[in-house]
């Protein structure tokens, strides 16, 4: 039996990066609303595209936006344990 899916409510002008695993292969997708629209896209849709993009193509990114996170989320752990 497959694992059931989730869902996410957006709220208008809100795009998600969908990113998921199965085993070593990555998939990356953008959700929201207006996708496929023919004027042009968000801006906020552009960058997210982008960055799913790069995750897939670049694995250098992939290793930077580990370790920058890796990084971040420490100092996030100091500040609420009232250390920073």
């Amino acid at each position: 039996m497959a694992d059931p899916a989730s869902t996410i409510t957006l709220l208008h002008g809100e795009y998600a990066l969908v990113v998921g695993q199965d085993g070593s292969r990555m998939s990356v997708r953008v959700e929201g609303e207006h996708l496929d629209d023919e004027d042009g896209l968000p801006v906020s849709v552009v960058l997210v595209t982008a960055l799913a993009r790069r995750l897939l193509e670049d694995p250098d990114f992939h290793d930077e936006m580990l370790e920058w996170y890796e990084e971040h989320d420490e100092e996030d752990d100091d500040e609420v344990a009232g250390t920073a």
